[in-house]
Order: C-alpha cells, then sequence, then structure tokens
C-alpha cells in the first residue's frame, strides 16, 4: 500500500500540524503516514481525514503493484 496523503496535504495547501490540530489525529501518527511507516490505519482515522479533506479513502491509498 501507498499513502498519497501528504500529496493531498501539499495541493490543499493544509500542513500537518493544522489537520492534526483541527482532527485530534496526532502528528506522530500522520507523519508516520506520509513517510510510510505504518503497517495499519484505522477506520475511525481513516474517517476523520476524509471527512476533513472531503475525498475518498481511494484518494489516500493505493495498492503498488
Amino acid at each position: 500500500m501507498k499513502v498519497t496523503l501528504n500529496e493531498i496535504l501539499e495541493h490543499k495547501g493544509i500542513s500537518q500540524n493544522k489537520i492534526a490540530k483541527d482532527t485530534g489525529i496526532s502528528t506522530t501518527t500522520l507523519r508516520n503516514l506520509n513517510h510510510n511507516r505504518t503497517t495499519r490505519i484505522s477506520f475511525d482515522i481513516l474517517e476523520k481525514i476524509c471527512i476533513y479533506l472531503n475525498c475518498g479513502v481511494e484518494d489516500i491509498l493505493s495498492v503498488e503493484k
């Protein structure tokens, strides 16, 4: 899996600190996601990110073949 959250944040001009503050997701969690240093993500966190960014899961995660 590849996490493309960082690209979306850059495109929308939103910092990791801002999304962390606004959603309650820790900056450590967001940093690990952005650097593909995580092996799992909870549905709650995915939902918060998608609602905040007004996007779908497929915009944040993709399968690398």
